[in-house]
């Protein structure tokens, strides 16, 4: 009778061995598809020894490419039981006896150099979690990073929040606010391009000046948005632009392509002392009111609504310039001939 009983050991043994390949395999194609499109890339996937998250299973995900600066190392979080998943980074939080909201501000301001204020939800979410706010002050008003805290008080979670049976790309286009940004193109096209950038970043001007014509000559193929992230720790006049281009997309919203190309063209001569002056003559020049136009550059709630923003952007993993998102999924940009081509190749065009 031992033969029988082995038989099923061994086929219960192989059928859990599959049921957890499944999984693995499952778990790694969604992790890939929000990782960035880089040249000759490989993704390893491995489950995390160490304990991590309470309630979750803890995978890491490492993309390597043929290009040194198209890469990629973040976590997966995953719970069985509900199917929630975060992609991103993981800090362990010191322990000791003070409240987790103290020791959570000590160490984050330890991090990110600079004092920090924390702000834990009352009541969690799936799986015990609950959203932190990391409020730090700035020249513009305060910036928040929104992460979560695990039921065990031990780690600290910044990344993109989703399930596993919701498409990664359509959990991103949510996080982001794709459906705000300006647009252009095709509406219906089966194509999105989404472009998020800095405009004072040098790499998002050379990018500009490459791929703007190849878009403009492919708008109904595309459904084109663009998104302001604004680096302003570095960037001084980033922010104001990008103020700029909101003021645009709602007075004269006909206008604001126009005026990214010419921000764009005249990034090398701006400095933060003559951005106003040169955006309000540009609004003069074209035969825009300046009242209504300064009415929302100047905006306090404005300039709350692109720190949000970017917030958000830094909350779904986005936090370099630039970014191009192509049906969902981050574009590496690297060092530009990769991202040219993909996106040639994809548009149908040589």
């Amino acid at each position: 009778m031992k033969r029988p009983f082995l038989a099923l050991a061994v086929f219960l043994t192989a059928a859990s061995l599959h049921a957890q390949s499944a999984e693995m395999a499952r778990l790694k194609d969604y992790v890939s598809r929000t990782l960035p499109r880089c040249p000759g890339a490989a993704v390893a996937f491995d489950p995390v020894a160490a304990r991590g998250p309470a309630g979750f299973q803890a995978y890491r995900a490492v993309l390597t490419s043929a290009d040194e600066h198209c890469s990629a190392s973040k976590f997966l979080l995953y719970s069985p039981l509900t199917g929630q998943t975060l992609i991103g980074s993981v800090i362990a939080i010191p322990g000791g006896e003070q409240p987790v909201h103290v020791r959570l501000a000590e160490h984050t301001s330890k991090i990110l150099n600079a004092p920090i204020t924390v702000q834990i939800a009352p009541l969690a979410l799936p799986d015990g979690l609950k959203q932190v706010l990391l409020i730090r002050r700035t020249e513009y008003g305060p910036f928040t990073y929104t992460t979560f805290l695990d039921s065990s008080e031990r780690f600290l979670v910044v990344g993109l929040r989703g399930t596993i049976d919701e498409d990664p790309a359509h959990t991103l286009r949510k996080a982001i606010g794709v459906e705000a940004a300006a647009r252009r193109g095709n509406g219906a096209a089966k194509i999105e391009i989404v472009e998020i950038s800095d405009f004072q970043c040098p790499t998002c001007a050379r990018a500009h000046h490459t791929l703007e014509p190849l878009f403009a000559s492919n708008l109904r193929k595309i459904r084109y948005s663009r998104i302001d992230l604004p680096l302003f720790d570095n960037h001084k006049w980033a922010l104001p632009a990008a103020l700029g281009s909101r003021a645009i997309q709602q007075v004269a919203p006909a206008k604001y392509w126009d005026y990214v190309n010419h921000v764009f063209r005249n990034q090398e001569v701006l400095d933060e002392s003559k951005f106003d002056r040169f955006f309000q003559n540009w609004v003069e020049d074209n035969d825009l009111s300046w009242p209504a136009v300064a009415k929302v550059y100047r905006s306090e709630s404005e300039k709350k609504a692109v720190l949000d923003s970017v917030s958000r952007l830094f909350g779904a993993g986005i936090s370099s310039t630039p970014t191009f998102i192509v049906n969902g999924q981050p574009l590496g940009f690297g060092n530009g001939a990769f991202a040219v081509d993909f996106l040639k190749k994809t548009l149908g065009v040589k």
